[in-house]
């Protein structure tokens, strides 16, 4: 039975302006909604991948083209307690690159693989986790779990991250989920490792 795990936190919007060359100015507003977590299941595969939906509502486009934003950036960071190990984690962080994406809702989705949803008995909201909302390189929202709300544990969190990052965390694209839910999920560039 695959289960759902919802988590909505407090959240603030934020408006970022971008300095363009000419002097334009391009205002894009977006915000994270909600965070879903399940497990989900290949037909005829033994173990479930771990999937993670983020939902996003882009509010405002660019100057100039108000119904498209650009150049958008969905990151999402988790930490996973290793079995046995209370003090030990797995750290996992993939990204979805959006070219661009259209004025409403939206839902970048994100899987760890089989092996290791399995390995490291990953299911429901993660011990911590961040996802980051940015355009053109400047970051629209930031959406963490309760335990990193700190700025030291945040810290800790994200320099763990960067040293100890394990591998297999994919996005839709590279997962044989590739095609499912059209409605709401916006087509990324695809992964490095798709395009060897």
């Amino acid at each position: 039975m695959i289960r759902e795990f919802v988590s909505m936190f407090a959240r603030l919007t934020v408006l970022t302006v971008i300095l363009l060359g000419a002097g334009s100015l391009v205002a894009t507003e977006a915000q994270v909604q909600k965070v879903q977590f399940d497990l989900v299941e290949e037909r005829g595969a033994p173990d479930p991948w771990f999937e993670v939906a983020a939902t996003f509502n882009i509010k405002e486009g660019e100057e100039g083209n108000p119904r498209f934003a650009n150049e958008v950036v969905v990151s999402f960071s988790f930490a996973v307690r290793e079995k046995g190990r209370e003090r030990d984690f797995r750290f996992y962080s993939a990204e979805a690159i959006y070219p661009t994406l259209e004025v409403g809702r939206h839902v970048a989705r994100f899987y760890l693989i089989p092996e290791l949803t399995n390995r490291d008995e990953v299911k429901g909201e993660p011990f911590a986790f961040e996802i980051v909302l940015s355009a053109k390189g400047h970051v629209l929202e930031r959406f963490v779990s309760p335990n990193l709300e700190t700025v030291e544990a945040l810290r800790s969190f994200r320099s763990r991250l960067e040293a100890e990052r394990s591998s297999g965390f994919r996005l839709q694209i590279d997962t044989p989920f590739a095609w499912y839910y059209p409605r709401d999920t916006p087509h990324p560039e695809l992964p490095r490792n798709s395009m060897k």
